[in-house]
């Protein structure tokens, strides 16, 4: 939680897991009033309103003496993994359209990870192919993605919002305008930007990840109206997350373990013993698998999971 803290300020804030039994977990209260029973209304109160999914969304609980408030589930659509509150002061003021903007990218990296966490735990077995998932390197997706042009004193001229941060309006969140980026994607833009005036410099693209769950990527803009700066801002996305096809196929948590292992190398014989079920009953989950993917056999599964363009192919 210290990365999003880092982009969108908070001056109180509560965190909590959320087990596979609904119950929540390792609680991280920063003065938040109530401790772990406040965040267990609150997940209910949103829940009201929101039965399942990701969700960011104006606090619903008192906010006490605390000015603005915002919560996030972290969710797909079969289980919630977290809930993150985020309470400021009147001397920090209300949240900003920008940080909602990078507050809706970081919603779907950490409930990748969260979702990873659980998968890892839920039998006490390692594998090896879930640490794969957690390096650095990445891909990004135009659907997670922030566009703005800033001028050459970084004040914002132009500003792509998201569907995201036009549905969070409307859930009451008193939410302000930004002419400028959050402080610490402003300080990366201007350091990706530094040599641009130097002599001989030609106003190279570059890229840099300020925080784990974001890509920040300049560009030069010119026209009539002067030079400008392209900014475009990703949501970081972890290599070969298992997470991502189960939601696109609607895999379930136990058919992931078992695809997990299967793309480790394990025979069937192995899945059954590290899951502590039969081999037959892991021929059904691929069998299953295999169904909800459309795909012909085990190897074509494999290959429309990770992507592969010879998944549609003819044998």
């Amino acid at each position: 939680m210290s990365a999003i803290l880092k982009v969108v300020p908070a001056t109180r804030w509560a965190f909590a897991r959320v087990t596979v039994d609904g119950e929540l977990e390792r609680h991280i209260p920063a003065g938040v009033a109530g401790g772990l029973a406040a965040l267990e209304r609150e997940l209910e109160r949103q829940r009201e309103i929101s039965r399942r999914g990701p969700r960011i969304a104006a606090t619903l609980a008192s906010l006490g003496e605390s000015e603005s408030g915002v919560t996030l589930l972290f969710a797909d659509e079969r289980a919630t993994f977290g809930i993150l509150m985020l309470l400021r002061s009147a001397e920090l003021g209300a949240f900003t359209s920008t940080e909602i903007s990078m507050l809706t990218l970081a919603l779907g990296t950490i409930t990748d990870h969260l979702a990873l966490l659980r998968l890892h735990a839920n039998d006490d077995i390692t594998l090896p192919i879930l640490e794969s998932m957690r390096e650095t390197s990445g891909t990004i997706d135009d659907s997670d993605s922030a566009f703005y042009v800033l001028d050459p004193d970084f004040r914002i001229v132009l500003a792509l919002d998201s569907e995201e941060e036009r549905r969070i309006a409307l859930t009451g969140l008193q939410m302000r305008k930004s002419d400028r980026l959050p402080a610490l994607l402003e300080r990366t833009v201007k350091e990706l930007t530094e040599n641009w005036d130097v002599a001989g410099d030609v106003r190279t693209a570059r890229q840099a990840r300020p925080v784990p769950f974001l890509i920040v990527r300049t560009a030069s803009m010119a026209g009539p109206a002067g030079s400008f700066i392209g900014v475009r801002i990703d949501r970081f996305r972890a290599p070969n997350s298992l997470t991502s096809a189960a939601a696109k196929f609607n895999i379930s948590p136990r058919e992931v373990q078992v695809l997990a292992l299967l793309l480790d190398g394990r025979h069937l014989n192995e899945i059954g013993t590290l899951l502590h079920i039969t081999s037959s009953t892991v021929q059904d989950h691929i069998r299953s698998m295999v169904e909800k993917t459309g795909s012909r056999n085990r190897s074509d599964l494999i290959a429309r999971i990770l992507g592969w363009e010879f998944a549609t192919e003819p044998s």
